[in-house]
């Protein structure tokens, strides 16, 4: 969805900045089902979809699903597929939730072609560091 938003000719860069971040989650979601499973070493159990961790009972740390799902990057892939996530995180929250953008700006005009560009680079990123082919 992402990509048909792009050959739009950039028309939405704000919405494709949104699709690529959840296209990413689900990406990270699917990958969990995989096998092996993900793991977070600390538990000492797979992980088969985020709310298997929100759901246990003796964890002592609560965090929210993305909370964990950046724990399970961390654990279980390299350092740049867990950048790319964050990025693309924190870019699709600021397109959303208008966060850090300048008054009286739009999250399309804030984001210019070239930063779409390294957004849709980002999620290639998370897919090759999933092993999502």
């Amino acid at each position: 969805m992402a990509h048909e938003l792009i050959s739009s000719g950039y028309r939405y860069r704000d919405w494709t900045i949104i699709a690529a971040f959840y296209a990413a989650l689900h990406y990270l979601e699917a990958r969990l089902h995989d096998d092996p499973p993900f793991s977070i070493p600390q538990l000492g159990l797979p992980i088969f979809h985020t709310d298997d961790i929100v759901r246990q009972p003796n964890i002592p740390v609560r965090l929210s699903p993305h909370g964990w799902r950046n724990i399970l990057l961390e654990s279980n892939c390299d350092v740049n597929t867990g950048d790319a996530y964050r990025n693309l995180r924190q870019a699709s929250e600021m397109a959303r939730y208008h966060q850090r953008i300048e008054p009286r700006t739009t999250a399309h005009d804030f984001f210019g072609r070239q930063a779409v560009d390294y957004y849709i680079d980002c999620l290639e990123s998370v897919k090759i560091g999933l092993e999502i082919i």
